[in-house]
């Protein structure tokens, strides 16, 4: 009968705030969240209940396993397959800096406690023992025994080396192999790296050439830390025979590209295996959904004081939004790793606010997000997709935000079904009541006519200057128009004023903030540029954030942030 390997994985999580998730035994779980809230704190939580540690467990509070052809005999076989029996019959094996050791009596029938077995049927890469199993190995002082099974199965089966560099020429346009020789009276084995022709060559032959030719190759130990921890993750996947996964921030060190491409690789090399991981990186999220999303269950964790919210997500929902064409090349997604994420009209905005953010709180700065919606239009759209998401967000909006009642409607109806209701009556009033009021504020046609009038010049042509200012004459033809310009102080006295704050009250229990100013430009209105052009003028002139000019737009940071 074949011999089959025996098996642990994970059946169902309950959470310390009682959410409960049920697994499948080849599910890839993605844990994601801003810094600090308990992603690698959940793997590690999973390593310290499979090993049965004393210690306390912070995020996870039980776990239900599936196990399979757990029974003495194929446990027995399977130590004798992949430990090697030390001094007094022990079975040693290692997981990050703990050793365990078992012998003959736990392994008696009488005596089995199928559960501290677990241990030895997880393979847990955090950042830190994946650099090192890409070492150089002493073989007269082995401290790292896991590091050296993967190096030893390696070495002796040429169809796990040989897929190994496969999926690294892919990435990397590079391979390995493994080279032994004796340093001051002892035997080394190190990891070498090349092209795959070269390393191809080594491989395929026993040759003294070939083996010279391996030894002028450069050694991995020595090269960067990002294709050294991708290349521990794929051996150890390639090359254990564990039925489950620990691995802490795949990501680390890797360009863009690359992490896609390794989680397109962690799906392929972990069929009929169940993977956990930590991570904060979109990169790797896409070349995992790409390639199978049916397998992926993606948990959200949020942090309100020093309780954790849990929130299954819908990888399809993610997925979605990865593909979109109108999206995907947006920072949008980046919200799963932030505490919050700021919706600004354009990209001028966010580098204003997240400036004047920096300087008012650093560690708020550092958990938010600035995304650029690309006009009001595209609020409603992103405020679904957050939602989707289980990110905490607010939107900053330019006054003329509230000048349309069929966008503001929509946005707000985004945010929960038929809230517009709760404001229409007093949207309407508004409206009425400022256009009613206002038209003493809108130039006559025959008024702008004059003024465009002196304008004009005997020159031929029209410069770009003249047609800059002829533009500005007739920008602003409406009332509704003018607000933007004028902001809130060229409202009429009286109920507009009051209909006015009870909009944006409103608003701002809604997470939306619009300037009461009119527009960004005016909290420097003198320097005259708009957008991008504004922010860098205004960056270069008062290069001091703690100028007093900035007073006004430190005042709304601070109330949308609640600072």
């Amino acid at each position: 009968m074949e011999y089959e390997n025996p098996s642990v994985t994970l059946k169902k999580i309950k959470f310390n705030n009682g959410k409960e998730i049920e697994l499948n035994e080849d599910d890839i779980v993605i844990f994601v969240g801003a810094n600090n809230v308990g992603k690698s704190r959940s793997l590690r939580d999973i390593k310290e209940d499979l090993i049965e540690s004393n210690r306390d467990k912070i995020v996870i509070k039980e776990i239900e396993y599936f196990e399979e052809k757990l029974n003495r005999e194929s446990i027995k076989k399977y130590f004798e397959r992949n430990y090697t029996q030390e001094q007094h019959s022990n079975y040693n094996l290692q997981i990050d800096h703990d050793t365990y050791s078992f012998n003959e009596y736990n392994f008696q029938e009488n005596q089995m406690n199928f559960k501290i077995f677990y241990k030895a049927l997880f393979t847990m890469l955090s950042t830190e023992n994946r650099l090192n199993i890409t070492a150089p190995i002493q073989l007269n002082n082995i401290n790292d025994r896991f590091s050296l099974n993967i190096m030893q199965n390696l070495e002796t089966d040429e169809s796990k080396i040989k897929k190994l560099n496969n999926f690294l020429e892919k990435g990397f346009k590079k391979a390995i192999d493994i080279d032994q020789e004796m340093i001051i009276g002892t035997f080394s084995k190190t990891y070498k790296i090349g092209n795959k022709n070269e390393i191809d060559k080594t491989i395929n032959s026993t040759r003294r050439d070939a083996l010279q030719e391996l030894k002028k190759l450069e050694e991995l130990h020595e090269q960067g830390d990002g294709i050294r921890s991708a290349i521990a993750i794929l051996a150890a996947l390639i090359v254990n025979e564990h039925s489950l996964f620990l691995i802490d921030e795949p990501e680390a060190f890797l360009h863009p590209p690359q992490a896609r491409l390794l989680g397109n690789n962690i799906v392929e090399l972990s069929e009929n295996k169940q993977c956990f991981l930590a991570t904060h990186n979109i990169d790797l999220i896409r070349g995992i959904l790409e390639k199978n999303s049916a397998r992926v269950k993606i948990v959200k964790i949020n942090r309100k004081n020093n309780d954790n919210e849990i929130f299954l997500l819908n990888n399809k929902d993610i997925k979605k939004i990865a593909n979109d064409r109108n999206l995907k090349y947006t920072n949008i997604l980046n919200g799963l790793f932030y505490s919050k994420v700021v919706l600004c009209e354009n990209e001028s905005d966010c580098k204003f606010y997240s400036a004047i953010l920096e300087s008012i709180n650093e560690n708020v700065y550092q958990n938010t997000l600035f995304c650029a919606v690309g006009g009001k239009d595209q609020f409603k759209v992103m405020v679904s997709l957050l939602k989707s998401l289980k990110v905490d967000y607010i939107i900053i909006a330019d006054i003329d935000l509230i000048n349309d009642k069929d966008k503001l409607k929509q946005l707000i109806n985004s945010i929960e079904e038929n809230k517009y209701n709760e404001i229409k009556d007093i949207h309407n009033s508004f409206l009425s009541e400022f256009q009613t009021k206002s038209d003493s504020l809108v130039k006559k046609q025959s008024i702008i006519k004059q003024e465009i009038d002196k304008l004009y010049t005997d020159d031929e042509y029209m410069t770009d200057e003249t047609a800059k200012r002829i533009k500005e004459v007739i920008k602003n033809i409406n009332s509704l128009k003018l607000l933007k310009t004028g902001g809130k102080a060229i409202l009429p006295q009286g109920s507009c004023i009051s209909y006015f704050n009870e909009i944006v009250s409103f608003l701002k229990q809604n997470n939306v903030y619009i300037l009461e100013c009119g527009e960004i430009e005016r909290f420097i209105p003198e320097i005259d540029l708009h957008g991008n052009a504004w922010v860098e003028e205004v960056f270069n002139k008062y290069n001091n954030i703690d100028d007093n000019i900035y007073d006004s737009a430190k005042k709304f940071i601070k109330t949308a942030f609640n600072i």
